[in-house]
C-alpha cells in the first residue's frame, strides 16, 4: 500500500490533475516543474487526453490523465450517461480486444467499456515513452475519469516493465473500473495506490455495484459526514478544488 501518510506526493499529484484540466495544447505546463516541457498525447476519437513529464532531476516520472470535458458540467446538467451505461458496462477478453494483461481468457476479470476503449486509444504512445524513459519510478494520476484511466494504465505498466520500474497512483474522485476479479488483480500488482475520495462525492459511487462493480483499493477518505444535500453536495464534493484543499490541510498539520 501506498503510504497514506505522504500527503505531499498526493498534493503534487491532485494539482497535477487540476492543472491538465487548462488549454491542451503546446502552451502547458505545470506548476511543480514550469520548465519541463510535458509530451501530451490527445486522441479525438476517444477523448482521451494525456500529460507525460519526466523529471531528471528526482528519477520520476508522471502520467496525467484529464478528466472528461463533461466534469465541469456535471454541476448544472447531472449528465451521467457516459458513466453508467447498463447495457454495454463491462465487457470481458472475447468482447473486447484488449491485452490479456488484464487477465487472461476465463479469468473473469471485466472492465467498463468506454473506460477500456480510451485508455487502449493512448496505450502505444504512453508505451513508447516509458520505454525509451530513463525514469525508474512513475506516478499515475488523475481525477474523475482520469482516475479511472490512471488504474488501467497502472496494471499495464505493473505487467510490461516491472522491475525495471515502480509504479504508484494516485487517483481523486475515481468512479470505479471493473469487477470484483479485476479488483483483486490489480491490488495484487499496483499496491502503491492511494483513492481519494472527498466526502460524498457522488462519481467515486459511479458505476453502481450492482452493476457488479467494485474499487480497488486503498481509500483515504476526506469529510465522511452525512447531509441532505445528497445530489448538490455530492457533486460538489467531486470538485478537484476540494480535493486540493482537503490535501492542503494535511500537508500542513504534518509540517
Amino acid at each position: 500500500m501506498a503510504n497514506p501518510t505522504d500527503y505531499k506526493t498526493a498534493l503534487r499529484c491532485a494539482h497535477l490533475s487540476n492543472e491538465v484540466y487548462r488549454d491542451f495544447n503546446d502552451q502547458l505546463r505545470f506548476s511543480m516543474r514550469p520548465s519541463l516541457v510535458p509530451q501530451l498525447v490527445d486522441i479525438k476519437r476517444t477523448d482521451t487526453q494525456v500529460a507525460l513529464l519526466e523529471d531528471p532531476e528526482t528519477q520520476c516520472g508522471y502520467i496525467v490523465f484529464r478528466g472528461s470535458n463533461a466534469d465541469r458540467d456535471w454541476l448544472t446538467n447531472l449528465d451521467f450517461s457516459r458513466w453508467s451505461a447498463v447495457k454495454d458496462a463491462v465487457l470481458d477478453d472475447k468482447q473486447l480486444d484488449y491485452p490479456a494483461i488484464y487477465g487472461p481468457t476465463g479469468s473473469g476479470v471485466k472492465m467498463h467499456t468506454g473506460f477500456t476503449k480510451a485508455y487502449l486509444a493512448a496505450r502505444s504512445e504512453i508505451h513508447t515513452t516509458v520505454q525509451k524513459s530513463t525514469m525508474d519510478r512513475w506516478i499515475l494520476t488523475g481525477h474523475s475519469l482520469g482516475g479511472a484511466l490512471a488504474k488501467l494504465c497502472a496494471v499495464d505498466l505493473q505487467f510490461n516493465f516491472s522491475p525495471r520500474i515502480s509504479v504508484e497512483t494516485y487517483t481523486f474522485g475515481a468512479p470505479r473500473v471493473g469487477n470484483k476479479a479485476f479488483a483483486e488483480s490489480y491490488d495484487r500488482r499496483v499496491p502503491n495506490t492511494c483513492r481519494f475520495v472527498n466526502g460524498n462525492d457522488v462519481i467515486s459511487g459511479l458505476p453502481r455495484r450492482w452493476q457488479r462493480y467494485r474499487h480497488v483499493k486503498t481509500r483515504i477518505r476526506f469529510n465522511a459526514i452525512f447531509s441532505w444535500r445528497i445530489i448538490s453536495g455530492s457533486l460538489q464534493d467531486h470538485r478537484i478544488d476540494r480535493y486540493i484543499a482537503e490535501l492542503t490541510k494535511k500537508v500542513a498539520e504534518q509540517a
